[in-house]
């Protein structure tokens, strides 16, 4: 009867019964795929909130204006910043050049001039110069910052501050960026190259830098070759800028953007990206308010 039942039972050689262990074996697999199955669920749900509350926070903090033209999106834009120095008249501008903040400068002094606000206490820092000009060149972001706005305005001359851009360059770099350290921006005016530049922080510009010299991008020469007769040779190559850690420390951050050329940058930050190699992208981790004005052209990849 024993040898029977042994013969029923069929022990393997290492006394488990036959068939059992496989089992186990596949029991202990079901039990580890469902384990997998469900830490991989629970992992998607956390980062589904995770993007839920980064997307609500971005909210809060960018906002986008779309105007119809240029001329609308320089107004908006002054509109943002006569409001601030109504209501702090010893506000700090961070200032910009290029062709895009000229129609806001005209909108300011057209507010200067109907009495709507006074610069008599305001502070300005520019965001860059260029190595090697003269603070009198016609180019000079000095001269520019004079014809375009200064000489309009009752604005104190010794309150405006624009990194220099002759002399020694490394002393240039530590003075300005003392200068930032002891004042706060209220507001920083930004505009935006079609590389993503901004300020003259180029591709690849570690978001962590303070006031720095740099070599400028071909892109960015070729960009700025107009404001200089069309000559390559005549344009700078090399300059001294806020770094982008200077632009972020802004308590506000007015982005503008005009043009067909500038919707990729655009498009870019606003998908919430963060990549050195697009430098616009890093006000998405500004933790101030950020207005990112702009035509409908600029908008045209949204």
């Amino acid at each position: 009867m024993k040898e029977n039942e042994k013969e029923l039972i069929d022990l393997d050689e290492e006394g488990n019964i036959k068939g059992e262990k496989e089992e186990k074996k596949a029991s202990k697999s079901n039990n580890t795929f469902k384990i997998l199955a469900t830490v991989i669920i629970i992992a998607i749900i956390i980062c589904a909130i995770i993007f839920t509350l980064k997307q609500y926070k971005r909210t809060n903090r960018i906002e986008l204006i779309i105007a119809n033209d240029y001329d609308e999106m320089s107004e908006k834009a002054a509109n943002i910043i006569a409001e601030l120095i109504k209501n702090n008249p010893n506000a700090i501008l961070g200032l910009a050049t290029g062709s895009t903040p000229i129609g806001t400068y005209i909108e300011l002094i057209k507010k200067f001039n109907n009495k709507e606000i006074s610069f008599k206490n305001v502070k300005t820092f520019n965001l860059d110069e260029y190595i090697g000009l003269d603070q009198f060149h016609p180019q000079s972001y000095y001269y520019y910052m004079y014809d375009h706005l200064f000489k309009h305005i009752d604005i104190n001359l010794n309150n405006t501050h624009i990194p220099k851009g002759e002399g020694v360059t490394e002393t240039n770099i530590k003075e300005y960026e003392d200068l930032l350290n002891k004042n706060k921006i209220n507001l920083q005016i930004l505009g935006v190259g079609r590389n993503g530049h901004i300020g003259f922080n180029e591709p690849g510009t570690d978001f962590g830098l303070g006031v720095h010299d740099v070599m400028l991008h071909n892109n960015t020469i070729m960009d700025n070759a107009r404001f200089f007769e069309n000559d390559l040779n005549k344009v700078p190559k090399k300059a001294i800028t806020m770094g982008i850690r200077n632009i972020l420390d802004a308590e506000t951050i007015i982005l503008m953007a005009n043009g067909t050329n500038k919707a990729d940058a655009i498009k870019n930050v606003m998908e919430n990206k963060v990549d050195v190699n697009i430098p616009v992208t890093a006000l998405n981790i500004h933790k101030g308010k950020v207005y990112i004005i702009v035509d409908k052209k600029a908008a045209s990849k949204l």
